[in-house]
């Protein structure tokens, strides 16, 4: 059976790896690079993550030192039933594991429409009303026209950070 920690922002490589350190098994599993994609880019090296801020790991049987998980670094908490950890199926993790192995399991990109108001959620364009234009050949960025100084300007955004308006 496997259990669930809930981590620190982009604390998932940090806590897997202190997990291995205390021969524990650690999995953070992550999405395969977008095609295309040249090993040691700026695009290759980001994390995508399947579950953002959550870590799975597997211990052995008779297991007594839940100090050294609960308290180790990156850790916030971990997910319990009934005051007790948590537990995962062994077949919905080897079930991710196959899926990505696969590719069959990838990031979803944003269903909008060409024309549809969109709202950017956050970085410095932060909720500022734009028009959706288009999906761009790079995966996960999108083009949308903001209305800035007086005229309509194509910008390209992350597609994490453009929603429908309303």
């Amino acid at each position: 059976m496997w259990h669930v920690l809930h981590v620190a922002p982009n604390g998932e490589p940090q806590v897997c790896k202190y997990l291995g350190l205390h021969g524990i098994e650690g999995y953070a599993p992550r999405f395969p690079p977008p095609p295309r994609t040249k090993p040691g880019s700026v695009r290759d090296r980001r994390q995508r993550w399947v579950f953002p801020g959550y870590v799975f790991f597997k211990i052995a049987d008779g297991f007594e030192r839940w100090d050294l998980i609960r308290w180790a670094p990156g850790v916030r908490r971990m997910l319990q039933e009934d005051g007790d950890p948590g537990t995962v199926d062994d077949v919905v993790v080897d079930h991710v594991r196959q899926r990505l192995a696969e590719r069959s399991l990838s990031q979803t990109r944003p269903t909008l429409r060409k024309g549809q108001p969109v709202l950017i959620q956050s970085g410095p364009l932060r909720m500022v009303d734009a028009i959706f234009e288009k999906n761009l050949d790079a995966t996960q960025r999108v083009q949308v026209l903001v209305q800035l100084l007086g005229r309509s300007m194509p910008v390209e955004l992350d597609a994490a950070i453009v929603g429908a308006a309303g």
